[in-house]
Order: C-alpha cells, then sequence, then structure tokens
C-alpha cells in the first residue's frame, strides 16, 4: 500500500476499540486456544494410548467430525449473523459460551477403557497352543521364586525369564530407575510358559519368550471390551468429540468476526488480528497436555491404582486443571469486547443463500481455495511432537537429559536453538505485519510469504538428507533454526494477512450487497483450519503406512529404544518420513496457494475506498435515525 494509501485510510474518523477492550480480548483469545490444543494435541493420544479405542475407530471419529464441520461452520456463522442483542452479535456468544466449552472439553477424556488390565495375559501361538505371561516379584536385589497354581490346587515352580519390554525398566516410587549391584538399570522380570492340555511348560527359549511378550506388548496386554460396553465407549468418544467441536464453533467464529465489529480503523484492525495470530501461539502451552499428564500419576498410584487406570486419572485430572483456568482467560474476552461497528442487517439469510454469498464474493472465495491449497502446513503441528519425541530424545527425555548421569545441557541448548528459531519466525515475525501493510498491497504480500516461504520449507529435507539424518550437531541445528525462523515467518505472517483480507471481504460484502457477513465469512476461516488438519491427517497417516511406521512396528521400536538401540541412527526409514512430512508436503502446498491470489480482486485502494464510504454511510444512517427517534 503507498503512502498516500495509507494517509486516505485515515483522512475519516473512525470509531475504534480502546487499549482495555484489546488487552481483555486477546486474554480470552490466549484461554481459547490453549482449551483447542489440549484437544488438537492431547485427544487422539489419550484416545489410543490411554484407554485404547482402536485406531480404526479413531479415525472414523475424526474424520466424520471433518464431515460434520463443514455444515457446522457455515451453519454457526449464519446464526451469527442472524444474532440481534443489544450487545450486538458477536458480544453474546463470547459471553456465554465458555462456561459450556469448560464441560465440554473435559467430557471426552472422562470415559471409559475400551482395554482393561489383565493379570493374566495369554497370547496364541502359531503350534496352536496358548502362551501366557504374567510379571513375577522383585524384592531385596533378587527375583522371587514364582509358583504357578493350577486349577486342582498343583503348586509347580518355575525359573523366571527377564526380559525388558515398553514397561521399560523397574522404577522407584519416584519414577527413578532401580540399579543392580553393578549399576545396570533393572528389567522388568516376567514369566513365559506355555499350555498343551493340562501341562504347563516354563518357555526356556529366550528368542520365543521375547516374541512371546512382544506381542503381548503391541497388544498391550488388556482386555478388550465386547458388544455393547465397546459400542457405548467409542460412542462417547464420538459424541463428546463432535459435541465440543459443535460448541467450540459457538465460540470460534464470533471470538474472530468479531475483529471487524470492533473498530472502523482498517490499521488498527489489522493490528488486532496481528496481535490476535501472536497470542493465538501462546496457546500452544496447551501441547505440553500430553507431556505433563503423566507427573501427576503418582498421585493415584499411592492410593493403590495400577498403571493403567492412575494414567487416566492423570490425564483427567490435567484436563480438569487446564480446562478451568483456560475456559476463565476465555471469558475476559466475552465480558470486555465492545462492538463499534453497526451491521444492522435489515435481511437474514439462510444457509444455502449464506453459501451463495460466500463463493459469490470473489476475494473471499479466493482466500478460501488458496487456505485449503496450503493444508498440508498443518503436518507441522501434526507431526512436530512425535518427530521430537524419537528424533531427539528417543522416546525418553528423561533418559535421554540425564545421560551419562547429570544434566544433557549440551542437548537442551541445541534443541533452544531450534525453538528459537521456529517460534522466533511463527510468533515474532508476523508483529511487523502491519507495518508492511502499510507500504505493501496485501495481496503481493500473501503471495510473496506463499512462494517465498515454500523454499525454506523444502530444503528442511533436502538439508536432513545432506546431513545424511544426523542434524544433531551445532552446524546442523543453527541451519536447521534459521530454515525454521524462515518457514515459520512466512506461515505466520500468512495467518495474519488471511485474516486481514477476511476482514476486508466482509467490508467489501457490506458495500456491494449492504449485508456484514462477519459470522459467516470467519467460519470461513474455521473451516479452513479443520479441513486443513483433516487433509494433512490423511496425507501423514498415508506416508506412514508406506514406510511402516504404524501399528504393531511402532510398538516393536519402543522397545528396541528401550533395549538401548538409538532411533536417529537406527532408524532411518522411520526418521526421514517425518522430516519429509514436515518439509515437502507443506513446501508444494505453500507453492500451490499462491495460484488464486496471483489476480486478487480486491486491492487495497479499492477497499480503502470501500471503507471511507462505509463510514460515511454508517454516520448519515445515524444521524437518520437520531431525527427519526
Amino acid at each position: 500500500m503507498s503512502k498516500k494509501v495509507a494517509a486516505a485510510a485515515n483522512a475519516v474518523a473512525h470509531n475504534t476499540y480502546t487499549k482495555r477492550e484489546l488487552a481483555g480480548y486477546l486474554t480470552g483469545l490466549a484461554g481459547q486456544n490453549i482449551i483447542y490444543n489440549i484437544i488438537a494435541t492431547g485427544l487422539a493420544f489419550y484416545f489410543q494410548s490411554v484407554i485404547f479405542i482402536p485406531a480404526i475407530a479413531c479415525s472414523l471419529i475424526f474424520a466424520l467430525a471433518r464431515v460434520w464441520d463443514a455444515i457446522n461452520d457455515p451453519m454457526m456463522g449464519t446464526i451469527v449473523d442472524k444474532t440481534r442483542t443489544k450487545w450486538g452479535k458477536c458480544k453474546p456468544y463470547l459471553m456465554f459460551i465458555p462456561g459450556v466449552v469448560l464441560i465440554t472439553t473435559i467430557l471426552p477424556f472422562i470415559n471409559g477403557m475400551y482395554a482393561e488390565p489383565n493379570d493374566l495375559h495369554a497370547i496364541s501361538l502359531a503350534t496352536e497352543q496358548t502362551a501366557f505371561v504374567e510379571f513375577a516379584e522383585y524384592k531385596d536385589g533378587a527375583y522371587e521364586v514364582y509358583d504357578f497354581e493350577d486349577d486342582n490346587g498343583v503348586k509347580t515352580t518355575y525359573a523366571v525369564v527377564s526380559t525388558t519390554g515398553s514397561w521399560g525398566y523397574l522404577k522407584d516410587a519416584d519414577g527413578k530407575f532401580l540399579k543392580d549391584k553393578d549399576g545396570n538399570n533393572i528389567p522388568t522380570p516376567v514369566v513365559v510358559y506355555k499350555v498343551n492340555g493340562d501341562e504347563y511348560t516354563l518357555v526356556e527359549d529366550t528368542s520365543l519368550a521375547k516374541t512371546v511378550v512382544q506381542d503381548f506388548q503391541s497388544e498391550r496386554g488388556f482386555v478388550k471390551k465386547t458388544g455393547g460396553a465397546a459400542v457405548g465407549i467409542i460412542a462417547w468418544a464420538a459424541i463428546s468429540y463432535v459435541l465440543w467441536g459443535m460448541t467450540y464453533t459457538i465460540g470460534d467464529i464470533p471470538l474472530w468476526g468479531v475483529t471487524s465489529l470492533m473498530t472502523e480503523d482498517q490499521n488498527d484492525r489489522a493490528k488486532a488480528l496481528t496481535l490476535a495470530r501472536a497470542v493465538a501461539n501462546v496457546g500452544i502451552i496447551g501441547t505440553l497436555f500430553t507431556m505433563i499428564a503423566p507427573a501427576f500419576q503418582g498421585i493415584f498410584k499411592a492410593k493403590g491404582m495400577d498403571e493403567a487406570h492412575s494414567l487416566r486419572m492423570a490425564y483427567i485430572t490435567l484436563a480438569v486443571v487446564m480446562t478451568v483456568f483456560a475456559s476463565i482467560l476465555f471469558q475476559v474476552a466475552g465480558l470486555s469486547v465492545k462492538e463499534r461497528v453497526s451491521a444492522d442487517n435489515k435481511k437474514t439469510y439462510t444457509i444455502k443463500e449464506n453459501f451463495k454469498i460466500m463463493f459469490g464474493n470473489k476475494p473471499f472465495r479466493q482466500i478460501l481455495i488458496s487456505g485449503i491449497l496450503r493444508s498440508p502446513i498443518q503436518l507441522l503441528g501434526i507431526v512436530a511432537m512425535t518427530l521430537i519425541m524419537y528424533y531427539f530424545f528417543n522416546n525418553d527425555p528423561g533418559a535421554e537429559l540425564m545421560k551419562g548421569g547429570s544434566f544433557n545441557i549440551t542437548l537442551v541448548l541445541k534443541i533452544l536453538i531450534l525453538v528459537i528459531g521456529l517460534f522466533g519466525g511463527m510468533i515474532g515475525f508476523p508483529l511487523f505485519v502491519p507495518k508492511l501493510i502499510q507500504k505493501f498491497e496485501k495481496s503481493k504480500l500473501y503471495n510473496f510469504f506463499t512462494l517465498v516461504g515454500a523454499i525454506p520449507f523444502a530444503f528442511i529435507f533436502i538439508f536432513f538428507k545432506l546431513a545424511h539424518g544426523d542434524i544433531l550437531t551445532w552446524l546442523g541445528m543453527v541451519v536447521m533454526s534459521v530454515l525454521f525462523f524462515m518457514a515459520g515467518a512466512s506461515m505466520g505472517s500468512l495467518n495474519v494477512l488471511q485474516s486481514v483480507m477476511i476482514a476486508d471481504c466482509v467490508d467489501y460484502e457490506e458495500y456491494n450487497n449492504g449485508i456484514r457477513p462477519d459470522g459467516v465469512f470467519f467460519s470461513g476461516q474455521s473451516f479452513i483450519t479443520k479441513l486443513s488438519a483433516g487433509i494433512a491427517s490423511l496425507i501423514s497417516g498415508a506416508v506412514y503406512a508406506y514406510v511402516g511406521f504404524s501399528d504393531k512396528n511402532v510398538a516393536l521400536l519402543n522397545n528396541a529404544l528401550v533395549d538401548g538401540h538409538i532411533f536417529r541412527s537406527e532408524f532411518g526409514s522411520y526418521a526421514a518420513a517425518m522430516f519429509f512430512l514436515i518439509s515437502i508436503p507443506p513446501a508444494i502446498g505453500m507453492a500451490l496457494a499462491a495460484i488464486p491470489t496471483l489476480k486478487y480482486a480486491l486491492t487495497d485502494k479499492e477497499h480503502t475506498r470501500i471503507l471511507d464510504e462505509l463510514v460515511e454511510r454508517r454516520k448519515v444512517n445515524g444521524e437518520a435515525t437520531e431525527e427519526n427517534n
């Protein structure tokens, strides 16, 4: 935008928000995004790895939810645009929805367990016999003698077959590894025996014993629910997740839509949306939910709960604590914001009519298509936690950070370099977008960040391959930090520009057709985010299936890492798949996203003219209303 255009934007006096209103809005946005990240990053893990819902059921639940979002988001946008209250059309939802979202966020976590721990774990052998795995006891530096009692009360003494497994090594009440006299970790002892009729035989073949144990581990040694109980748990998961999505949308669309009603000044609007995007990233602390929850497990173990049930209660406890805190923050937005732009549309529209409005608005249609093409960018969030846990921490942060008996400050500093690069770009750089908007055309900035942003994303995988899979050197981490900074800066700037340009499209629609579809248009932004996550999930699933990072193979990988294997050097195909996912598909998506907006239909000069005329119209209409009263 030229300086003359920027000056013209301020030629008419605009009604705008106060600092207090903006601070309250941003506080609420931070809380809402903490809630989003608890569900977005924690729920799939909780469903599959804590209460053991089958992976195929989880996939169907999340896929069907995305289909429903395609209907629910525009429907909610329509409802918002039809709302008429003394507070406005967005503020009422922000006042009353946080308490409802609090409840629906907790509901998915209080489900029952699809599989329960079983004291006697049976595994079918190829010989049509059944092998059993039972845990032995370890006391006073030695394994206890193990007695097996059959149905007739006859006891047989067996030796113990010691193996390691996904349960790792023995730990004390504080979670520290128990050591033998030589300072080695003590593996969890188990007994493996097979049954042939009434004959119980100890499996002394170590290879066979370990195979049985690995099969047991891949099934987690739990008894699965069947019949109505199984259906009930899956139904609870599906209904509670869809219900969360619906109530979250009821708050999300007004929360973003109100930005175009808080001010008539496009520079103030850009400032608010820029800060909103930055603060939304603060909500990333919700992603720590998965890693923090196990810290609460000891509370419930002390009460006599087993490993599985105590972990479930730990997740429920943290879900309640974090959601209550975040909901209180979310509530601040409803109490603080004020709608300063009057949007009293005389006519209301049906969902079908609103779809026509959305796709009839050319600049909005271009942004919508561009956002969908950019869907693979969501892979960065989906894959990041898995990549960090395996590549940098070998799936055991505690062991890696305390390697050699002392705190591994070198590893921490290397990862910190990477984190500073990513979040410096994603959060810090977008703060300059309002200044850039005053000097350059928004559509040109948008296309610049999509095309140029594709380059650092592509080079992430290229550098990984050039480094032969080992980037955990000082040079490697610095190079990666620079690439992540550039990629994050592009990604964060595009998020800001997308929101600002959608708000401009609302002005465009009001100017041409006399209506302000804030709710419907910002429901499009919500829909882009959710659809993008769904598409990204399909891409990651396909790539993981191709390289075999799925199901039993993951359990066997975890076992190998417990046994001392190194992920970075020994599981190259899995590591390459993860780096590929956060690099090549996002690069392709970024490049494609520029195509719909290369000839963007709403220039900044035209938008400035439209906005100034709308301000005059509102002023005239306001004076006429006062005269009539």
